[in-house]
């Protein structure tokens, strides 16, 4: 079966949601604050395979399309996915003699970057299931005057473990690390150019004579940071113009979220943020926050 695309066109963006089980209520706060926002864009969610029929269950269902990791995946990664004990039991042991195993976490990356074969449009904007919008989105908010489309990057906000990351995708890709600078492309959402996707894919497999994914997973590279290490040095911003990040508002630390009830409407208001994110590991329940979710959309005279 081919998955669904959308329509060409140009400077035209699709949000897509990399998700599984675990996140289930997280990404039904997503898709109603979606529509609560009246934002029109199609949203594609690409599902483990095994969750398909749950997600296809949720409300606020507008211009979303709900794909199985199986429809989008090399067969080879779908493969070594790692499940629940429940599939374990009914899969044959021959599944274990492919590779590694990949993680849910990390088989959400390699999605990200395979969901150029699925969209069709310019761009497609990753948007993590633990992000809930607070006010509008639109094409336009991730493109350049230029046209070209917004390559999130930052070089205040690194930590060490960021720059490793970044480092052992340069590596990966044959970057030399000489007179370059550090710089973060780990940012939500996340922007990403279909055709740029693409030739990074096809750099990859030049590069190691072996499927894209496979290398990666092999490598533990990240899908962020291999991202905007090749659309920065080696694709040299021909269809991407780095650009400060402005649209969303992050808890990601735990003293941070101890004083979300606190500052949520003030620290809104003043960065202007029309996403947010609360970060999944801190495994705060959604009715946790839910409230000033809400809130946000009453200010801004959502539905």
């Amino acid at each position: 079966m081919n998955p669904p695309s959308v329509e060409a066109g140009a400077r035209t963006v699709t949000l897509v949601t990399a998700t599984y089980g675990p996140d289930l209520e997280r990404f039904a706060l997503q898709r109603e604050s979606i529509e609560r926002c009246g934002v029109m864009l199609p949203h594609v969610a690409i599902v483990h395979t095994e969750d398909v029929a749950t997600f296809r269950e949720i409300p606020f269902r507008q211009n979303l399309t709900i794909l199985a990791t199986a429809e989008v995946l090399p067969a080879a990664i779908e493969r070594r996915r790692r499940r629940g004990p429940r599939d374990l039991r009914r899969l044959s042991p021959t599944r274990w003699f492919g590779g590694k195993t990949i993680h849910g976490w990390y088989t959400q990356q390699l999605v990200k970057l395979a969901a150029a074969d699925v969209v069709r449009t310019e761009g497609y904007v990753c948007l993590d299931a633990d992000v809930f919008l607070c006010g509008p989105l639109s094409d336009a908010d991730f493109f350049a005057a230029d046209g070209r489309l917004h390559l999130y990057e930052t070089v205040e906000d690194l930590d060490v473990e960021m720059v490793e990351w970044l480092v052992d995708s340069m590596r990966f890709l044959g970057i030399g690390l000489r007179q370059k600078p550090a710089a973060r492309y780990i940012h939500h959402p996340l922007p990403m150019h279909r055709r740029v996707v693409l030739e990074l894919q096809a750099y990859v497999e030049a590069r190691f004579h072996r499927p894209w994914a496979e290398a990666m997973a092999d490598a533990s590279v990240t899908e962020a940071m291999t991202y905007g290490a090749y659309a920065r040095h080696l694709h040299a911003g021909r269809l991407v113009a780095p650009t400060l990040p402005s649209t969303c508002l992050y808890y990601w630390w735990p003293e941070q979220l101890a004083t979300m009830d606190a500052d949520f409407r003030r620290r809104v208001a003043e960065s202007q943020a029309r996403a947010v994110l609360v970060q999944s590991n801190l495994s705060v329940p959604v009715k946790a926050y839910r409230h000033l979710a809400e809130a946000a959309w009453t200010r801004d005279g959502a539905r």
